[in-house]
């Protein structure tokens, strides 16, 4: 009985062990800087739906168009599925302005988009004409992403994979072609226009997930003798705009306390991370530091050796390393921004190469409407040797207050524009983040004629 008993005592310290080596590695865990900024992956840039509606895919939101147009014009060949109104040219459904109408129809083509890119020939580099034909002649979807996204970007958002296009695009469309389908493009950086043929993407997939819509009336500017002032592309519909107005909000009024709380969603450890006052608020830990303005903009700095910060760029996979640079980076963002920005959602505005790496930046946008902030930007990320070495946030919190702002009609917009020399530039709603408690939409103008534009 003696040897059970000494038996039992040993396997019971035995059982005791363990459970205090679990819990000592859970707490490790828990300080572990990595751990903390992984949860961005299960999150979204914001709110994306009404309340009790499913979220999308954390990865593939970033490439969400902001606006699309679904063009379905008689005799291109429609399957018996379609219904087109007789006495009409077709059916031109337009979505702006909309982003929960722009999500479900994304959701529907994004397939024929992944397999456009991933199987998409040698670029042919083609006329303005054949652009404007893709858009209003052919049966296929246009889209566009407002922010200016590397296709390998784009690719491994939707997939995961690669694509051999390298060009950096804003606007695409997706034609039906015989047996495959046409991916046409505008390359920001050169401003040119091309066409990869994909004999790959299955036409009838991209031709039935545009099955069941209704005409609304869009049209381009280069369809309209009263906007041959505006950038061509811009598009525009016959009814007015009816924006919500926003209430902003500073979301780290609180100082330190708010700080205390955006360093460890971070992945700061608080244990090792000590926090005082100058003319901001700022915590460091270690060589990695984090700087708040009474605005509301937070600033990371990194000021170590090489390859010992604390936001490494990590692996996302095939899609190769800007991709896994601007994930990391979108990652981080989400991390500190995705549940302080209330309404708003971020999207990718630009990406831009130096001689050490990166410059990344992320925009807030309001239902499918960009904000200007005062920067011209939400974040702007810089990642060299390998890791996210510098980062700045302009951390704000929007909230619909259910009134509608008041906009012009759109040829007002466009005379406007005329009248102070900003012909050849697009008209379209924005914004203006200026500091204030309430922001209503009005009529911009963005010019996209420059490579860089």
């Amino acid at each position: 009985m003696g040897h059970n008993r000494r038996i039992w005592t040993v396997e019971l310290l035995k059982d005791v062990l363990i459970i205090l080596l679990t819990i000592s590695a859970l707490w490790l865990a828990a300080q572990t800087p990595l751990v903390t900024p992984l949860r961005g992956l299960l999150r979204e840039e914001g709110r994306q739906t009404a309340p009790g509606q499913v979220q999308g895919d954390s990865r593939s939101s970033g490439a969400l168009p902001m606006a699309m147009v679904a063009n379905i014009p008689v005799g291109a060949g429609l399957p018996d599925s379609f219904s087109v109104p007789e006495g009409t040219e077709g059916i031109r459904c337009g979505l702006q302005y909309d982003q929960a109408a722009c999500q479900e129809l994304f959701q529907q083509v994004a397939g024929s988009l992944v397999e456009a890119l991933s199987s998409a020939g040698e670029p042919e580099r083609i006329g303005r004409q054949q652009w404007e034909s893709a858009l209003t002649s052919s049966l296929g979807v246009y889209m566009d992403f407002q922010g200016q996204i590397p296709m390998p970007v784009l690719a491994g958002w939707l997939s995961g994979g690669d694509t051999p296009l390298t060009a950096t695009v804003r606007r695409l469309v997706l034609t039906v072609w015989e047996d495959g389908v046409d991916l046409y493009y505008r390359d920001e950086k050169s401003g040119n226009y091309y066409r990869c043929r994909s004999e790959v993407a299955d036409p009838f997939s991209l031709a039935g997930a545009l099955s069941g819509l209704t005409d609304n009336g869009a049209f381009y500017a280069f369809e309209s003798d009263y906007y041959r002032e505006l950038d061509p592309d811009t598009l525009l519909f016959s009814q007015m705009p009816a924006p919500a107005v926003y209430t902003a909000a500073n979301p780290m009024s609180a100082g330190q306390e708010t700080l205390r709380a955006l360093v460890q969603d971070l992945g700061f450890s608080l244990n090792s991370t000590s926090f005082y006052s100058t003319d901001e608020q700022v915590a460091r830990s270690g060589d990695d530091s984090v700087r708040l303005s009474d605005r509301g903009v937070a600033q990371y700095q990194y000021e170590g050796r090489e390859g010992g910060g604390l936001f490494p760029v990590l692996s996302q996979g095939e899609a190769g390393t800007l991709f896994d640079s601007v994930e990391t980076c979108r990652q981080i963002a989400l991390s500190a921004m995705g549940t302080r920005c209330g309404e708003a959602r971020l999207y990718l505005m630009s990406t831009q190469a130096t001689q050490q790496g990166w410059e990344i930046d992320f925009g807030y946008s309001l239902n499918g409407i960009p904000v200007l902030t005062e920067s011209g930007r939400a974040a702007r990320f810089v990642v060299e040797g390998g890791e996210v070495v510098q980062f700045s946030l302009y951390l704000r919190s929007y909230t619909n207050n259910g009134a509608a702002s008041l906009v012009l009609p759109p040829r007002q917009g466009a005379a406007a524009l005329s009248a102070r020399g900003l012909s050849g530039e697009e008209l379209l709603l924005t914004y203006t983040e200026a500091g204030g408690d309430t922001l209503t939409a009005g009529w911009s103008a963005r010019d996209n004629r420059q490579g860089e534009g």
